[in-house]
């Protein structure tokens, strides 16, 4: 850490008492645009905060560089403060930390983090007012907000609303639709986690310049969804999930019909094309898509696995659960893209190839990608499109999706 001093925390991220923001003195517009706190979410998961506390006319900077917990890759919650610079849309952080944030058209910044000159993760920030961020009990919008989905779920007599994060092109469309799920929480011991909304900044970009709407629902309990986040977890659910296939499994059901009632909803909008929709996810968001291809496969044209698995290694009903889950997904008659890195922690590829094996001994058809991932973190590999970007244009192409705009 930078130096002994009080620190507040915002949420799990800690920041010092003393950080201030001192009008830039002398620096043109260009300069002033940066000044102020930012919030946002690497990777969609590990909360990040930037504070640009001075900026000089000639471009150089003091900022306070903040992250919290992310225990699945030993990430501890920590502070700097920083000299950074300011180079036209771009100010780039290059001391300890490797960092360039770049202005956007609506007034955000786009961020990426890079560690032996790799890319290694990215984050959509947006700007907050200080007296607002470090207010007790402040809620902070780490991602993109959402909007709720009325839906045919009922949970306790009562109508679910799902949280959906949308991003899609200029225009009234109709565009054809990609529905991307989220994976788990972990080890499912952190309920705090439950609430985070997620959505993959990489995944967005790379579909809404081609002319996708893409939209990112959370399931029940998950985010700001209605309803109890119940996949699967042990009877005392400090514990996490569970590795017994009989609750395991259940929970796996629940988070296809999660997918089915988000599928419906958004289907009925007017700016989205009809048809079949492509579908897709990371972790169990993966696992989940297949298996729903399965089950429906005159509403899917494609499916995207990002490092699919419903249960880690860790459990052994891993094979079992994960095994039968791919299998359903053998009913889809149309070709898949599977996509894993090497080094997952919760799927190694010997696993995860014998889950495609399963699907393909099911009737499933696809292609299979094993992948080097900076840093040897196989399961963040939705954070590298450099490592997917060209599979994923011969598979939207092999599926007859529609063409770029």
């Amino acid at each position: 850490m930078s130096a002994p001093a009080a620190e507040v925390l915002v949420d799990d991220v800690p920041i010092p008492t003393d950080v201030r923001i001192s009008a830039p003195r002398n620096a043109p517009e260009a300069l002033r645009r940066f000044s102020g706190a930012w919030v946002g979410s690497w990777g969609g998961a590990l909360h990040h905060i930037l504070v640009v506390e001075n900026i000089a006319a000639d471009g150089d900077a003091r900022v306070v560089y903040a992250i919290g917990d992310n225990p699945a890759v030993g990430v501890k919650r920590q502070w700097h403060r920083l000299l950074a610079t300011v180079s036209g849309d771009t100010l780039t952080i290059a001391t300890s930390i490797v960092a360039t944030y770049t202005l956007t058209a609506s007034g955000g910044l786009k961020a990426s983090y890079r560690s032996g000159g790799t890319i290694v993760s990215n984050a959509a920030l947006h700007r907050i007012a200080l007296d607002d961020l470090t207010r007790p009990n402040a809620t902070i919008a780490w991602t993109k907000p959402g909007e709720l989905l009325d839906t045919t779920l009922r949970e306790g007599g009562k109508p679910v609303r799902l949280e959906v994060v949308i991003d899609k092109p200029v225009g009234e469309g109709p565009f054809p639709l990609l529905v991307f799920n989220h994976g788990s929480t972990g080890m499912g011991t952190e309920p705090a986690w439950f609430t985070a909304t997620w959505s993959s900044r990489e995944i967005a970009d790379f579909f809404v310049q081609k002319g996708w709407m893409v939209e990112f629902p959370q399931r029940r309990g998950r985010g700001k969804s209605d309803g109890l986040y119940d996949e699967g977890f042990a009877p005392d659910r400090a514990q996490g999930y569970s590795c017994d296939p009989e609750r395991s499994l259940p929970g796996a059901e629940r988070a296809l019909d999660d997918l089915g009632a988000a599928i419906a909803a958004l289907r009925r909008r007017p700016d989205v094309a009809g048809g079949p929709v492509l579908i897709g996810g990371q972790a169990r968001g993966g696992v989940r898509s297949v298996a729903y291809a399965g089950l429906h496969p005159e509403q899917v044209l494609g499916v995207l696995n990002f490092v699919g698995g419903w249960l880690g290694e860790g459990c052994e009903a891993a094979g079992e659960v994960n095994g039968k889950l791919f299998r359903r997904g053998g009913k889809f008659a149309r070709p898949t893209l599977w996509l894993y890195g090497r080094g997952d922690s919760f799927y190694s590829i010997a696993h995860s190839r014998a889950n495609f094996d399963a699907f393909k001994s099911a009737g499933g058809e696809g292609e299979f990608f094993e992948l080097d991932v900076p840093n040897g973190y196989g399961h963040g590999l939705i954070g590298h499109p450099n490592l997917w970007a060209e599979p994923v244009e011969k598979y939207l192409i092999a599926v007859g999706a529609p063409r770029s705009r």
